[in-house]
């Protein structure tokens, strides 16, 4: 089971860390709640009518090296990473997200990835069978890159 540190344990917003390391690279996996009081922390940008989910959370997620946040460079990609490193970076950062939804009682996730290429390795990640009742909303804005995920405990079936 993934550590989750508290970052923010009695104010609002919550916010939840996971760390891991490939190959001697350093990952942050952030969760940032998303309540009525903080819209402006998610990523996305909502269209009018959305339905926000009711009795469940929402969690923005976002994810990184530890140095990219440290030298203030977001999102820039780790050089010289050994075949398949990239491949288990995700499988961590897919197990880390299930485990926060099993832990937290989530509802609702919020990302934007960086770029197109991982978009497509997340809707990939959706599909998959052994994530039954998910669903994936891609192309809000901003630039048509924000995705929302709901799980099954948004339609209340888990």
């Amino acid at each position: 089971m993934t550590y989750f540190d508290e970052c923010a344990e009695y104010g609002s917003p919550r916010l939840h860390v996971a760390r891991f390391t490939v190959a001697n690279v350093d990952y942050e996996v952030r969760f940032t709640q998303i309540t009525a009081v903080n819209p402006y922390d998610c990523a996305a940008l909502f269209p009018e009518g959305f339905i926000f989910p009711l009795y469940v959370h929402h969690y923005d997620v976002t994810f990184d090296t530890k140095a990219n946040r440290i030298n203030k460079t977001p999102y820039q990609r780790a050089e010289e990473l050994p075949t398949g490193a990239g491949t288990r970076v995700l499988k961590c950062v897919e197990r880390t997200i299930i485990d926060h939804y099993t832990r937290f009682n989530v509802g609702l996730y919020t990302f934007v990835p960086a770029d197109h290429k991982l978009l497509n390795i997340y809707c990939r990640f959706i599909t998959k069978k052994k994530h039954k009742g998910l669903t994936i909303e891609v192309g809000l804005e901003p630039n048509g890159r924000a995705n929302v995920l709901r799980t099954p405990r948004f339609w209340g079936l888990a």
